[in-house]
């Protein structure tokens, strides 16, 4: 045994250190391209970067209140979820997250430790509670968390955000001015500060999701599904942009609580229904905002949605798992259904609805380049990483039943 230890930890070693020059390699590579691309460019100033990653903590309010919902809403939907079909279960990356990095956060929940989730949630941009969902680039916490950040990073950084911004720009017609990605600054989020404006990580393609979706409500109804919300981001865009909306959201119980954490302390003034506080169509009828675990899409009434809209991968891929949370999607919308993700799943999810589901036809299917190296900045290993790149949105519209 220690031999095979001896023989192993080298190789091991040997095998990190070797993605670590990789890796900083294309931080260097891609940082030198964005100092090429954008030379002479006021927005590439690498004190933008510096002044982005600030700590803004807020300390002020006590959010004790509003966590005890948080806490009782979370604790009903994991006593029920280990009853929920087999298509709601977590991947199994989602179970290695919650007895890793997410193990202080579910403690901190199951026990309604209210302090705890304060200190956590208000700085969740930083903090493991959103792991799976948020993180400095590259994992590289120390580099960009660490107190001063090296120019190859903010040059790497930089050159990353303003070709996303571009991009996000051109997908938007140039209709907005980056002042509209402005967020709530909940959870002391880092990214950059352009014109005076802190524009969080992701926030280009949560606003250009939210405009996708106001572009597609029909005129007389303004109720709108996300089928995994992550921590609220694209809700956030879509309740400030569309104030006559409702919006459902369906996601893993520790999601859900963050995402309710931040749409609360972003919309104080509507009026939020969690999971087990009311009757799932009292809340749809009298709640400007509903969070429900995910399996709660088997309890939803037939089409009480306008939009239904997804952009991460349903269920874990299985067949039998999209199969489950298409037949809800069918069944729940009664206007439009927008999907985003990679291509093998994007067509997993078309070739299941016309088969079993045709009463959603596919009306649009766009190529989307925010995993493309020139706008990602993330790269492409070789022909099966440039495949695993291409991402499609499809958009299907609901036609009749028969």
């Amino acid at each position: 045994m220690a031999e095979f230890k001896s023989l192993y930890s080298p190789l091991r070693l040997a095998k990190a250190a070797k993605a670590s020059v990789s890796t900083h390699w294309k931080i260097w590579e891609f940082g030198r391209y964005g100092e090429h691309r954008f030379k002479g460019d006021a927005r590439f100033d690498l004190q933008n970067v510096t002044e982005g990653f600030r700590s803004r903590l807020d300390t002020s309010p006590d959010d004790t209140e509003l966590l005890q919902r948080i806490c009782a809403a979370y604790n009903r939907a994991v006593q029920q979820e280990s009853l929920a079909a087999k298509a709601y279960t977590a991947p199994e990356q989602r179970q290695k997250l919650r007895q890793s990095s997410l193990g202080p956060v579910i403690r901190a929940l199951r026990a309604s430790d209210t302090k705890t989730l304060q200190r956590m949630y208000r700085n969740f941009y930083r903090d493991a509670c959103s792991s799976g969902l948020l993180g400095a680039p590259y994992g590289m916490s120390k580099e960009f968390f660490g107190g001063s950040i090296r120019d190859l990073y903010r040059r790497f950084y930089l050159s990353h955000v303003l070709c996303r911004f571009d991009y996000w720009q051109e997908m938007t017609d140039h209709r907005f001015t980056l002042r509209e990605l402005a967020g709530p600054g909940v959870g002391n989020p880092f990214g950059v500060v352009i014109d005076g404006t802190h524009i969080g990580v992701g926030s280009e393609y949560a606003h250009y999701c939210a405009q996708r979706i106001i572009g597609l409500r029909p005129m007389e109804g303004n109720k709108i599904a996300e089928i995994g919300t992550g921590f609220g981001g694209m809700a956030y865009y879509l309740l400030r942009d569309l104030p006559k909306a409702s919006y459902i959201g369906f996601d893993l119980p520790e999601n859900i609580a963050l995402t309710t954490y931040y749409l609360m302390k972003a919309f104080p003034q509507l009026n939020f229904a969690l999971y087990g506080e009311q009757e799932i169509t009292g809340a749809l009828a009298r709640a400007n905002v509903v969070l429900l675990p995910v399996f709660e899409l088997a309890n939803m009434p037939a089409e009480s949605v306008n939009v239904t809209f997804s952009c991460r991968p349903l269920s874990d891929g299985s067949p039998s798992g999209v199969g489950e949370y298409l037949m809800r999607t069918a069944r729940v919308t009664k206007d439009h259904f927008l999907y985003i993700d990679k291509q093998r799943n994007a067509d997993l999810v078309a070739e299941t609805l016309d088969r079993n589901h045709p009463s959603l036809k596919l009306v649009e299917t766009r190529n989307s380049g925010w995993l493309s190296h020139k706008v990602s900045g993330a790269g492409v290993g070789g022909a099966a990483g440039l495949a695993d790149s291409i991402v499609l949105e499809r958009w299907y519209t609901q036609s009749s039943k028969q």
